[in-house]
């Protein structure tokens, strides 16, 4: 589990890379204005992909305990309906998506009529990487299951770097929203082909075939539509604040507070890789007869450390380097305001960041309901926030809103008891990054100005916190070098 969360995190790194490169690049080449309609029509997109109904985690939850038992027949049948029902919705979403782009765009009265026209025209186009994008899910979802994170990750980071790449170029060369949208169609078609050689090479030495089984179907189906509502919470929370603020303030200052939560969402998006690995492992120890609980807290206590680790370790450097991060970022809209923006947001996202392990043991002990709950609410509670802030505040109150999300931290604690892991056990692997996270913010909050004082606690606190997580898991630590070096050698 170590060595493949190593890989996400690895690919992870190189994709933060790259989307930290190519915000600053498109809003020099397109202006804030443009970007924030970017952003706009890329949350569109991104609530619409919402239409995946859970299939892509129900297909690595199904897959990896059909491997787990060995059963050729289960795997037929788990993938006849995943792979299936997966089809007819992305079809069906890109369909929708392209005859009602007209009726979403006007929803933004604030977007004039060029905008208006550019923003239909790329939803149109973003029919079709919705399309890609759905199709490509269900087929990680088997990589996952086979634990192929390292082919994997290298295929989502060549993906994510030929995005990137070709956004800054097109940008460069002059290209606006629409033709962005096209590149992205183009790039998801040819990624969702590599994925399909890869499982198609995973699957063919099982001979499997189409088999339907109803009552595989029914499970898979109740266990995507749970695991759907469940992403809906996440996803509103992700993708519908920016629709909030767009249609409240426009898109200027949706660009702002779009770079904002693009570089601070990476807290998120990096601290969860490594934890991902946990839902195939759990899932295939729970279906065994004599799982053993010993192992299952080991690890989700490494699980659980690594994901503070990232989280609240990332945060930090993010807080303190606030104003050099903004000027690189958005020079054109760096004020004190907006760095104070900018921190806020960072201490929100990292707390709420330490969320990854209650997500996926919960998924693993089909504990749905708990989870579905805790996220429609916090993200619905966070939508309500960020428009009562947007509308009173502005910018300021809108990255206030987003503390409605902290909620989530039920996740970790509803999970902790289904394992009966106490929470005196769990707080105190979590103790030391978290205290720690608290001391360096107040630092920073002290000598918010002082750029060169703050690189060197900078610098000091990752390097502390490295030494904490590499003393609490020596053994892990050891094994994964050892197995570097057998793979070298």
């Amino acid at each position: 589990m170590l060595r493949n969360g190593f890989y996400n995190v690895a690919a992870g790194v190189v994709r933060m890379g790259m989307a930290l490169l190519t915000i600053p690049l498109l809003i020099h080449f397109i202006g804030i204005e443009e970007y924030g309609l970017w952003a706009l029509v890329s949350a569109v997109v991104g609530l619409v992909a919402l239409a995946e109904a859970g299939l892509s985690t129900a297909t690595t939850v199904f897959v990896s305990q059909d491997l787990g038992r060995d059963d050729r027949a289960g795997l037929s049948q788990t993938l006849t309906v995943t792979l299936g029902a997966m089809l007819i919705l992305a079809t069906l979403t890109a369909i929708s998506l392209w005859f009602n782009a007209d009726a979403i765009v006007n929803w933004f009265p604030k977007l004039a009529q060029p905008q208006q026209i550019a923003a239909i025209r790329s939803l149109q186009i973003g029919g079709f990487v919705v399309w890609a994008r759905l199709l490509q899910q269900v087929l990680i979802g088997v990589e996952q299951a086979y634990q192929r994170y390292g082919l994997l990750n290298l295929l989502n980071t060549a993906q994510w770097t030929l995005m990137s790449l070709g956004l800054g170029v097109i940008a460069w060369q002059g290209g606006h929203v629409v033709a962005l949208m096209q590149w992205q169609a183009i790039v998801s078609s040819a990624s969702l082909v590599s994925h399909a050689w890869v499982v198609r090479s995973l699957i063919q030495p099982a001979n499997l075939c189409l088999s339907w089984n109803s009552t595989k179907g029914s499970l898979v189906v109740r266990y995507s539509l749970m695991t759907w509502l469940t992403s809906l919470g996440g996803a509103l929370f992700a993708r519908g604040d920016r629709l909030i603020v767009g249609s409240l303030l426009g898109s200027q200052v949706l660009g702002v507070y779009a770079a904002i939560t693009d570089i601070t969402g990476t807290i998120n998006g990096l601290s969860a890789l490594p934890v991902q690995p946990l839902l195939p492992t759990l899932s295939q120890l729970i279906v065994q007869k004599d799982a053993n609980r010993v192992e299952l807290q080991r690890r989700v206590k490494q699980a659980l450390e690594i994901n503070g680790f990232i989280a609240l370790g990332l945060g930090a450097a993010l807080f303190m380097l606030a104003p050099l991060i903004m000027q690189l970022m958005v020079a054109s809209c760096t004020s004190n305001e907006n760095i104070l923006a900018f921190r806020l947001a960072t201490i929100i996202y990292s707390f709420y960041s330490v969320n990854a392990v209650g997500y996926y043991v919960l998924f693993s002990v089909d504990g749905l309901k708990q989870s579905m709950a805790i996220h429609l609410i916090s993200g619905v509670l966070a939508l309500l926030l960020i428009l009562i802030g947007s509308h009173f505040f502005g910018l300021m109150g809108a990255m206030l809103g987003n503390s409605g999300y902290l909620g989530v931290w039920l996740l970790t604690i509803e999970a902790m008891k289904c394992l009966n892991i106490a929470a005196r056990q769990w707080l105190k692997w979590l103790r030391f990054p978290l205290i720690w996270f608290l001391g360096t913010t107040i630092i920073g909050f002290l000598f918010a100005n002082q750029m060169q004082f703050l690189f060197c606690i900078t610098l000091l606190q990752t390097g502390i916190l490295l030494k904490w997580f590499i003393d609490s898991q020596p053994q892990s630590i050891r094994s994964l070098w050892h197995q570097f070096n057998v793979n070298r050698s």
